[in-house]
């Protein structure tokens, strides 16, 4: 567990993250025992995560290409968090129609992201513990601007799922 908390941190570090606030010790950042996880389970469901996260590189790439950093930032700020708004509606209604309580709690028995991606992971598999940072990683040195839309990923999507789940507790990585 402390390695993967150690290579994750690496990742939030390479960042400019300098603290994680209330999503730090979060449950729903918290590895999990791999149990019950098959390794070629995860390891499947994290190539389909390393192709989500090349074409989210990509799309990024294209709009600075042909905006700019600046508005093309804007533009991924918006649709990442229109995403999450729509992802985290549904899956508080799915806890609603389930008869549970939107709390950090029940989070994770609606989560639409498959789990075993990450609780799954072990370090012998090689790699690091977050499938997308595993991806994104390789694109910093290249693309020094990414380290940029690569964090607002991760806190427009993890901050606003919780907050619109939840509804009632604020939270945000710090830059």
């Amino acid at each position: 567990m402390a390695k993967v908390v150690f290579l994750f941190g690496t990742f939030i570090k390479s960042l400019g993250i300098t603290t994680a606030g209330l999503v730090a010790g979060s449950p729903i950042l918290a590895a999990k025992n791999t149990a019950g996880f098959d390794p070629a389970d995860v390891r499947e469901v994290r190539k389909a995560c390393f192709q989500f996260a090349m074409q989210y590189f990509h799309f990024c790439k294209s709009l600075v290409e042909t905006l700019g950093i600046d508005k093309a930032l804007e533009v991924v700020q918006k649709t990442v968090f229109e995403l999450s708004i729509d992802r985290s509606d549904r899956m508080r209604e799915k806890a609603v129609e389930q008869g549970l309580q939107p709390t950090l709690e029940n989070f994770r028995k609606v989560s639409d992201l498959s789990r075993s991606g990450w609780d799954g992971w072990m370090p012998d598999m090689g790699g690091v513990f977050c499938p997308y940072a595993e991806v994104w990683l390789n694109y910093f040195d290249e693309y020094p601007w990414f380290k940029q839309f690569a964090s607002h990923f991760c806190n427009v999507v993890d901050t606003t799922n919780i907050e619109n789940f939840i509804r009632t507790t604020s939270h945000c990585l710090t830059l």
